[in-house]
């Protein structure tokens, strides 16, 4: 098994996959499931797991910052060509707190499209990455409507609202957040530890680092997680990556 795995990175975000892959594995990060945000993201992600398999995983999705963005036939017709060569759909999701987002009709546009990506999903038998900030409620209800496996990636949401995903055997991610997040903490507590993956949602700033974080602190992650829960480190990273590999199939 894996030591660490990152279950959520955006690897376009780095132009040295090569380097990146090298140290991460110096400090104890076995894999990365990278995500796509629109087209040439998810094409960045196959690029890199195709020259590095084994350890960067490929996710192609379209990000709902990107909803209003894309020629979404396009993406739809671009995602259906290639998730095949994939371990998940993602990142997909709502997000209702962007401003383009505040009026009604976009997001029912993003709610009609969101359900014809996981439709996706279903048709190739994939787990998704999903994106549910300030749209809790609506998210979940797509997803357990589409069928689909699936990790909320970040969720920061009502504890009433993750009772019933958790209740629903979906996974909720520990992130960068769980050093500070009192919100995200107190997510963490009620998750049992058989429904988190480990993520950096990298590159994103840390506090903790004083600069935008890399997959390889996910060791960071697992620290905050295993000293928020109480629980010996080495078990936190051994039950998490196997999630992660029962997840997305990486066994």
């Amino acid at each position: 098994m894996r030591r660490l795995i990152d279950s959520h990175a955006h690897i376009d975000g780095f132009n040295d996959p090569e380097t990146l892959m090298k140290t991460s594995r110096n400090a104890g990060v076995d894999g990365v499931v990278c995500v796509g945000g629109d087209i040439t993201s998810s094409k960045y992600s196959l690029e890199v797991a195709q020259r590095f398999p084994g350890f960067y995983f490929p996710a192609i999705g379209v990000h709902p910052a990107n909803i209003l963005k894309n020629d979404l036939d396009e993406a739809l017709l671009f995602l259906r060509e290639n998730l095949d060569k994939c371990v998940a759909l993602g990142e997909v999701g709502l997000d209702y707190a962007y401003d383009f987002a505040k009026p009604k009709d976009v997001r029912k546009k993003m709610r009609e499209y969101l359900g014809k990506l996981l439709e996706l999903a279903t048709e190739n038998d994939l787990p998704a990455s999903i994106h549910s900030r300030s749209a809790y409620k609506d998210t979940l209800e797509l997803v357990m409507e589409a069928d689909v496996k699936a990790v909320f990636h970040w969720y920061d949401g009502p504890l009433h609202t993750l009772k019933e995903l958790l209740d629903a055997g979906y996974y909720v991610s520990a992130t960068p957040a769980v050093e500070y997040s009192k919100g995200v903490q107190a997510v963490m507590r009620e998750a049992p530890l058989e429904r988190i993956l480990l993520e950096t949602d990298s590159p994103v700033f840390m506090r903790s680092l004083g600069r935008e974080n890399t997959p390889l602190d996910v060791v960071i992650v697992v620290d905050a997680l295993a000293e928020l829960k109480n629980l010996d480190r080495d078990e936190v990273a051994r039950v998490t990556t196997r999630n992660t590999e029962t997840l997305f199939g990486l066994d």
